[in-house]
């Protein structure tokens, strides 16, 4: 173990030389290597044959033939003997610098092996984002695969929406405890869930650039891209003004490549753009979207009619409150708003960082909404409707709960007529306008 090895190198380190002084026994070594040679007492003149054993500053410890250990004070031995013993000293000196530094670079691989061991191997799933790498915080551990984003894809937003309900993106902050997370392990169930009429708040993956995706269906169980209700890139933003998707990201092929995943359910099954028929591996998908390939491995396509990417989960969820529990909050700053009539988005910039601005058309009039966002996390609006009134508004964290004062509502969207369409992702039955922390989507 990493930690014995250390405590040896540092005993090796600490122990006198006096203790490592000893010869030993090695094999094919002269008699001379050994030590063993005939000791001569100046003072006496007398003689001792045995093994050198050890020596200190002041003594030698001598084996005698009879296997008797001596000690002897160096200075009672004459000149020859005395220098004899300074230059083995100096030599088993040298080899005990050379056995510790042997004895530590061969227990480093070790080290370096048990610290591998600790740090969880990259998985494979890690490449799959790769390519948004600088824009997200990924991370993992033995169990799941952690997503840090803001929400903001690199892509045009909003353009092309003909159901507004006058929602504008705001970067989110899906980090640390709050980021997304996917199963590394993913466990078929038992009883695989259909996403129709299951699933319908929140999201039920997450796009290789950090943006989650919702079900196709919002929560009045309606085909979010039939009714209008989505942009080129198949996104709008929810109640807390957070940017997702609600079908496939296919557009992020050009990005990733047509053989990689373009998302992740987050059973943790990926998710690939749409099926070439023509393929050799091609194979028909099964009601959840998806299919195994030839090496038995899980995952689901886009399709180009619902539902877009996967219908429910081959792998293990929880669902908890109509979404799949745990995942990210979102968190809003200001109050949710009703849908504007005929409103269709021609246009959303970001003039500077941390700034854009929206344009909107109501039957051949134009109207914008400008916001910039605060380092405290305020952001300031502006409101210019159809018939050129501006308004503006500074809304702070926590401001969602208050009622505030919502954006001018274009004057012909109150007369006569039939009424409003229902509003986006289930605001007909909506709950009382709650503060930060709730679902990222009802």
């Amino acid at each position: 173990m990493l930690t014995c090895s250390v405590f040896a190198i540092a005993m090796m380190l600490a122990i006198p030389s006096v203790l490592l002084a000893h010869e030993g026994h090695h094999h094919g070594d002269s008699e001379e290597a050994k030590g063993l040679r005939t000791w001569t007492l100046g003072d006496e003149g007398a003689h001792l044959h045995g093994t050198f054993v050890t020596a200190s500053g002041e003594s030698v410890q001598i084996r005698r033939d009879d296997n008797r250990l001596v000690t002897v004070k160096i200075e009672r031995l004459i000149a020859s003997d005395r220098a004899w013993i300074a230059s083995r000293l100096e030599a088993i000196e040298a080899l005990n610098q050379q056995r510790q530094l042997r004895f530590v670079m061969q227990n480093r691989p070790n080290t370096e092996t048990k610290s591998k061991e600790r740090t969880n191997p990259m998985p494979l799933i890690n490449q799959h984002f790769g390519p948004f790498s600088s824009t997200l915080n990924l991370r993992w551990d033995d169990e799941y695969f952690y997503v840090g984003s803001n929400g903001m894809p690199d892509h045009p937003m909003m353009i092309g929406i003909r159901s507004w309900q006058q929602q504008v993106p705001i970067p989110q902050k899906y980090f640390g405890d709050n980021a997304w997370r996917i199963p590394l392990k993913p466990v078929p169930a038992k009883q695989p869930m259909s996403t129709k009429g299951n699933f319908l708040r929140g999201a039920i993956a997450l796009a290789v650039n950090g943006v989650p995706i919702f079900n196709p269906l919002n929560n009045r169980g309606d085909d979010a891209l039939l009714f209008g209700e989505l942009d080129e890139y198949g996104g709008h933003c929810g109640r807390a003004d957070d940017y997702h998707y609600h079908i496939a990201p296919v557009h992020l092929e050009k990005t990733t490549g047509k053989d990689q995943p373009i998302a992740y359910a987050l059973d943790g099954y990926p998710i690939f753009g749409y099926q070439d028929e023509q393929a050799s591996d091609f194979a028909p998908l099964d009601s959840l979207g998806g299919h195994k390939d030839e090496a038995g491995n899980y995952h689901y396509h886009a399709t180009k009619t619902y539902p877009y990417l996967n219908g429910g989960f081959y792998g293990e969820v929880t669902e908890r409150g109509g979404q799949v529990d745990p995942q990210p909050r979102a968190q809003p700053i200001r109050p949710d708003l009703r849908p504007l009539r005929d409103a269709k988005i021609t246009d959303f910039t970001q003039p500077k960082p941390g700034s854009y601005h929206l344009v909107y058309e109501v039957r051949g009039q134009q109207g914008s909404v400008s916001y910039t966002l605060a380092d405290d996390g305020s952001a300031k609006f502006t409101f210019v409707d159809t018939n050129g009134r501006k308004t503006s508004d500074t809304y702070s964290p926590g401001d969602s709960k208050r009622n505030g004062s919502p954006p001018p509502r274009d004057d012909r969207s109150r007369r006569g007529g039939p009424p409003p369409p229902p509003p986006r992702d289930g605001n007909d039955d909506r709950p009382p306008r709650g503060g930060p922390g709730r679902s990222i989507h009802r």
